[in-house]
C-alpha cells in the first residue's frame, strides 16, 4: 500500500529542513524574551502540582498496564508514515483527497497490524486506539464499522445472523457502515408486507461487490463531497431501486417473517431503536478524546502567554481559569462515569442475557434516558468549551496550525449526529416525568440490575416534603459532597413535579419544552456527579488509588457539583428551595474552589498524556517552547515568505501608477 504523502525520510524532507535553516539565517531570527521565559513558566506550573502527575496519568489511562501499553503504542505509531503524517507534510493542511486516502491507508495498515500477529492482542488494540486519537476521521470511520454496524447486528439479529456476520466483521472481510458507503450497511426501513405497512425493521444490505468494489445491482450511491469537518470520512447518499434482498437479511432477534408472509412484530416498537443508544454513548469517548486535546492546548498556552500591566500569565485572570477549570473537571467526571455507564449498557447486550422483553424495555428506557441526556449535555457544553478554548488562545487559535479550529470542525457533527439535542433531552425528560408519576400515584419504580440514573425518584415523596435546603454554611459542601447531591436530587424532583402539574392543568409538552430540556440537562449533570461522589466521596482513599490522585479527584468532584448547582441554581430558586443568599454563597464557594485549583491546571492536563505529535499545535508544546516552534511551523508553510505569485498581475499595476497632478 503506497500513500502519496511525504514522510520524514522522503527526498523532500532534508531540503525542507535545509530551507527552514536558510530562512532563519536570512531573516536573522533570534529568540525573543517571551520565547526564553515560556519554558520556565511551563516548568514552574508543572512543579506546582499537589499530586503525582504520573500516578494520575496511570489512573486516567485505566491502570499501569493500560498506561504502559498506550505509551508503547504512541511510540510505535509516531514514526509510521501510514499511521502518522510525517514532516514536512502538515496534517492540518492536507487536501480532502489526501485526507481520504490517508485515513483509508490507516485502516489498511492497522488491519495488517491487528491480524498480522506482530504484536499481542492488547497492544494491537492500543495501537488502534492511539491512531484513533491522532485522526478523528479514522475514529469516525472505524467506529461506524466496529460499533454501530456490529451493534445493530448483535442487538437486533438472532444468533444465526450474529454468527454469520461477526467473523467477517472482526476480520474486516466486510466493511460495515450505518447507511454510508462501504461494502455492507444496516438500514432501518418502513416495511410493507402484502400491501400492509408493518412498521420499521432493520436489514443488512450489501452495497458493493467485495472483490471489485463495484455497486451491487439496483443500488446507487455516491459521496456527498466536502464537509466542514471529518474530511477523511466518506459520507455518502444511497438509493435503492427495487432492490431484492434475502428474507434472512431482516434482523430477527425481536421480529420474524415466515416464508408465507406472516409477520411477527416486536413486543414493543421501542426495542427497534436500542441500537441508537451506543452511538450516543460513543460520545463519552469522543468528548474526552477531542475536547481534552483542545483544553490541553488552551491551558498550556494560558500559562506561558503573558499580558497585562504587570505582564502576568493570562491563566491568572479569573475570566480565564474559571472558564477552563470546570471544563477540565468535566473531562475527569465524564471519564470516571463512563466506566459505570458502559458496564450498565453491557446488561442490554450479550453480557446481560436479558430475554424477557419487559425487563429488557425497563433497562432500555433507563439507558435511553442516560444516553439521550448525556448526548445533549455533553454536546452543548463541549461546544461551549471549544469556543472558550479558542477565545483563550486569542488570534493563535484562528490559525489552522494550532489545531483548535480543526477540532471544532470535527466536533460539529457531534451536536447533531445520534439525534438532535433538544429532541433527545425532551425524550429523557418524558421518561423522568413518567417515572415520577408512577412513583407518586402507584408507588412503582422498576428494579434494575444496576443503579438507575433516576434513583432519586424512588425517594420522591421525602424530597418533595423538603421545603428548603437546610444548609446555611455552604462551606460544609466542600467537605461533604453528599450535601450537594441531596440538594440537586430535591431540585430535580420538585421541577419534574411542577412540570407534571402544569401538564395536568392543560399545558402541552411543547409549552414546557425549554423547561423540560433544562431539567434533563440537570438530571445528566447530577447523575455524573453522583457516580463520582460514590467513587470519591469517602474520607480516605481506598487501597487501590494513590492518595494524591484520590485527593485531586475529590476536589474535582466537589468542583463539578458546585458547577452544577451554580449553573442550574435557577431551577432551585424557581421552586423556593434555594434562597438568594444560598445562591450567592454557592457562587462564592464555586469561585474559591476554582481559584484553589488554578495552579493544578498543567498537572491535570499533563495527565491526559497527549504527545506533541497528537496535539499538532505548536502553542501546546510540552516543554513550553511555543513561540520558536510556532514560528518555524509558519516558515515551513507554503509560500510563507517571498513575493506573492500575483504581484505582477495585481499589485504592481496599482503601486506603479503615475500620480495625477
Amino acid at each position: 500500500m503506497t500513500i502519496p504523502l511525504k514522510d520524514s525520510k522522503s527526498p523532500d524532507a532534508p531540503s525542507a529542513l535545509a530551507r527552514l535553516d536558510q530562512l532563519k539565517s536570512q531573516l536573522n531570527l533570534t529568540p525573543s524574551s517571551m520565547s526564553l521565559q515560556a519554558p520556565k513558566d511551563m516548568a514552574a506550573e508543572r512543579a506546582a502540582a499537589d499530586f503525582n502527575i504520573e500516578a494520575l496519568a496511570r489512573f486516567w489511562a485505566g491502570g499501569d498496564r493500560k498506561y504502559e501499553l498506550t505509551n508503547r503504542a504512541y511510540d510505535i505509531i509516531k514514526n509510521d508514515p501510514e499511521l502518522v503524517l510525517q514532516s514536512p507534510k502538515n496534517f492540518l493542511e492536507i487536501s480532502r483527497e489526501e485526507m481520504r486516502e490517508f485515513t483509508m491507508g490507516q485502516i489498511y495498515r492497522l488491519v495488517q497490524i491487528y491480524l498480522g500477529g506482530q504484536y499481542d492482542k492488547d497492544l494491537a488494540y492500543e495501537i488502534f486506539r492511539t491512531a484513533n486519537i491522532y485522526n478523528e476521521s479514522f475514529s469516525m470511520r472505524f467506529f461506524v464499522h466496529d460499533s454501530l454496524f456490529r451493534n445493530v447486528v448483535n442487538m437486533l439479529g438472532n444468533k444465526e445472523q450474529a454468527d454469520r456476520y461477526n467473523d467477517d466483521i472482526d476480520n474486516f472481510r466486510i466493511l460495515g457502515c450505518f447507511a454510508m458507503t462501504a461494502t455492507h450497511t444496516v438500514v432501518i426501513s418502513q416495511t410493507v408486507i402484502n400491501g400492509k405497512n408493518v412498521g420499521l425493521n432493520w436489514f443488512v444490505v450489501q452495497l458493493r461487490e467485495k472483490a471489485s468494489g463495484k455497486m451491487m445491482p439496483n443500488v446507487v450511491f455516491g459521496d456527498i463531497g466536502s464537509k466542514v469537518g471529518h474530511q477523511g470520512v466518506d459520507n455518502g447518499w444511497i438509493q435503492f431501486r427495487q432492490l431484492r434482498i434475502p428474507r434472512s437479511n431482516m434482523l430477527a432477534k425481536w421480529v420474524s417473517l415466515d416464508r408465507d408472509g406472516t409477520y411477527h412484530p416486536a413486543p414493543n416498537p421501542a426495542v427497534m431503536y436500542a441500537t441508537l443508544i451506543p452511538e450516543r454513548l460513543g460520545l463519552l469517548t469522543v468528548t474526552t478524546q477531542m475536547i481534552s486535546q483542545a483544553l490541553t492546548i488552551a491551558t498550556r498556552y494560558g500559562v506561558v502567554r503573558r499580558q497585562g500591566p504587570k505582564n502576568q500569565q493570562i491563566m491568572d485572570y479569573q475570566s480565564h481559569y474559571v472558564k477552563l477549570i470546570p471544563a477540565i473537571s468535566f473531562m475527569y467526571m465524564m471519564q470516571s462515569a463512563s466506566t459505570d455507564i458502559l458496564e450498565n449498557f453491557n446488561v442490554l447486550t450479550s453480557g446481560g442475557k436479558i430475554e424477557d422483553p419487559i425487563v429488557y424495555l425497563n433497562h432500555m428506557g433507563e439507558m435511553h434516558a442516560v444516553s439521550a441526556s448525556i448526548k445533549g449535555l455533553s454536546g452543548w457544553y463541549a461546544s461551549d468549551i471549544l469556543e472558550t478554548c479558542r477565545r483563550c488562545c486569542g488570534g493563535h487559535a484562528y490559525s489552522a496550525y494550532n489545531a483548535i479550529g480543526h477540532i471544532t470542525n470535527d466536533w460539529g457533527v457531534m451536536t447533531t449526529g445520534g439525534g438532535d439535542n433538544v429532541v433527545l433531552l425532551q425524550q429523557a425528560a418524558r421518561m423522568l416525568l413518567y417515572r415520577l408519576e408512577q412513583k407518586l400515584e402507584f408507588d412503582e419504580f422498576p428494579e434494575l440490575k444496576f443503579k438507575s440514573s433516576s434513583h432519586y425518584i424512588g425517594d420522591a415523596k421525602r424530597l418533595l416534603a423538603l421545603k428548603q435546603w437546610n444548609i446555611t454554611d455552604i462551606g460544609l459542601c466542600q467537605r461533604d459532597p453528599s450535601l450537594i447531591e441531596e440538594a440537586l436530587n430535591a431540585i430535580l424532583v420538585k421541577r419534574l413535579n411542577s412540570i407534571n402539574d402544569s401538564l395536568k392543568k392543560g399545558a402541552s409538552h411543547n409549552d414546557l419544552l425549554l423547561e423540560s430540556v433544562r431539567v434533563a440537562e440537570l438530571h445528566c449533570a447530577t447523575y455524573i456527579f453522583s457516580v463520582n461522589v460514590t467513587k470519591f466521596g469517602l474520607p480516605q482513599a481506598p487501597a487501590d488509588i494513590e492518595k494524591s490522585v484520590y485527593a485531586i479527584m475529590q476536589r474535582l468532584t466537589i468542583l463539578w457539583g458546585l458547577h452544577t448547582l451554580h449553573t442550574y441554581g435557577d431551577q432551585g430558586f424557581k421552586e423556593g428551595f434555594l434562597t438568594p443568599q444560598q445562591i450567592k454563597d454557592v457562587e462564592k464557594l464555586y469561585l474559591e474552589v476554582n481559584k484553589s485549583l488554578r495552579t493544578q491546571v498543567i498537572g491535570l492536563t499533563d495527565a491526559w498524556a497527549f504527545p506533541d505529535f497528537v496535539l499538532k499545535a505548536p502553542i501546546a508544546k510540552y516543554d513550553g517552547d511555543i513561540y520558536q516552534t510556532y514560528f518555524e511551523t509558519l516558515l515551513t508553510a507554503p509560500n510563507s515568505t517571498g513575493i506573492p505569485s500575483y504581484h505582477e498581475r495585481y499589485i504592481k499595476p496599482l503601486t506603479e501608477r503615475t500620480a495625477k497632478n
